[in-house]
């Protein structure tokens, strides 16, 4: 039943692509709780930019499914992949101080022992690691080995690739001379206000954090990161992550060409993240960040999946529009493109790129 009046109330909300969504924050207050609990979701925290100003910001439900621990607005998230856009600001920085060239092979700086028997990799470059063009895997087979094969020559196409990020992460703690947790701190989180987030685990986050759940909402196994990676260890809150779209959206820290460069198209995507050769008009990887590109529109997107932690960003560059969520439990990508529906609007080759679909799952729910 309750899929039949969640698949209702959505339909209603129905957006052509390019539309801003019209949803009052009742609306997608309704909504936001309805597809939690259709998904199995215990807790979630959400802000919605308009314009270029915070606009709404909303927490959900509980840190743990059977706590009494409501989530707030300082609530600390595991941000998974989101951790990839954050670093690829930071990077840029570099860039715009010349200490980093985009082009040059990153051998040059720190040669890579790893997969040093494979001479094609000393063709891979900070631009090819930030639109996922390394022809590295996601992550080696044996992550606790010191051997990495390369898939493809880097350039051949899009590979979405966290050892890529590993790699850069070394060539810039060798550049700068600092671990990467102070240079985060120093070049992005300080400077940015985001005084909830960090690459390691803090102390202070043991007293509001949200705990991860699996698809039957059973509470599993926290990580709590001791070495900052920067493909998936940042651990943050919504009203934080919402100021690095404010920073992008008034090229806060980088030049402003340094901004269009990163939302500009690096590599063409395919219509699914596997399995799929055939690429999808209009969507993009540009530096450290997903794209879609429509007549006159540029959009900006990312996911984080840490199995049990699932979040989603998408942003209108025109407009100054953006959301922004984190959930605790593995369903929390189901509704992704339903979130975005009803705040930034359109339709997104984003979510058939990642298989998202709510629409179609709640309504073969309903028939039943």
């Amino acid at each position: 039943m309750a899929f039949v009046t969640l698949f209702s109330l959505l339909a209603a909300f129905g957006q052509a692509q390019n539309k801003p969504a019209t949803t009052t924050f009742a609306q997608l207050d309704r909504a936001v709780k309805q597809l939690m609990d259709s998904a199995r979701v215990p807790g979630l925290s959400l802000v919605w930019i308009q314009k270029g100003q915070v606009s709404y910001r909303k927490a959900y439900g509980f840190t743990k499914a059977d706590s009494t621990q409501q989530v707030d607005s300082n609530t600390v998230f595991e941000a998974a992949s989101l951790t990839k856009p954050l670093f690829a600001y930071a990077v840029l920085q570099l860039v715009d101080e010349g200490r980093l060239d985009l082009d040059k092979p990153l051998f040059e700086y720190l040669p890579y022992p790893d997969v040093a028997d494979d001479e094609r990799y000393t063709k891979i470059t900070a631009r090819l690691v930030l639109s996922h063009r390394t022809g590295f895997p996601n992550w080696r087979k044996n992550r606790r080995s010191s051997e990495l094969t390369l898939l493809r020559s880097p350039g051949e196409r899009f590979g979405y690739s966290g050892e890529g990020f590993v790699y850069l992460q070394k060539v810039v703690e060798k550049i700068t001379g600092e671990p990467i947790q102070a240079f985060m701190e120093n070049r992005v989180l300080k400077p940015l206000g985001m005084t909830h987030s960090s690459f390691i685990w803090q102390p202070a986050f043991t007293a509001n954090y949200a705990q991860p759940h699996n698809e039957s909402g059973e509470v599993g196994q926290k990580y709590q990161p001791a070495q900052a990676n920067m493909a998936y260890s940042l651990h943050t809150t919504a009203p934080d992550y919402a100021r690095f779209f404010l920073a992008i959206f008034n090229a806060t820290g980088l030049k402003p060409a340094t901004v269009d460069q990163m939302l500009s198209p690096q590599s063409q995507l395919p219509t699914r993240f596997s399995g799929s050769d055939t690429l999808a008009a209009g969507s993009y990887w540009g530096l450290g960040i997903g794209l879609e590109q429509t007549p006159g529109e540029t959009y900006f997107w990312h996911w984080g999946d840490n199995g049990a932690f699932k979040c989603f960003i998408m942003a209108n560059r025109t407009r100054k529009d953006a959301v922004v969520y984190f959930a605790n439990g593995s369903n929390g990508l189901d509704f992704a493109d339903e979130i975005v529906r009803l705040t930034v609007g359109g339709q997104h080759p984003a979510f058939p790129f990642l298989g998202i679909n709510w629409r179609a799952q709640a309504g073969k729910s309903a028939k039943k």
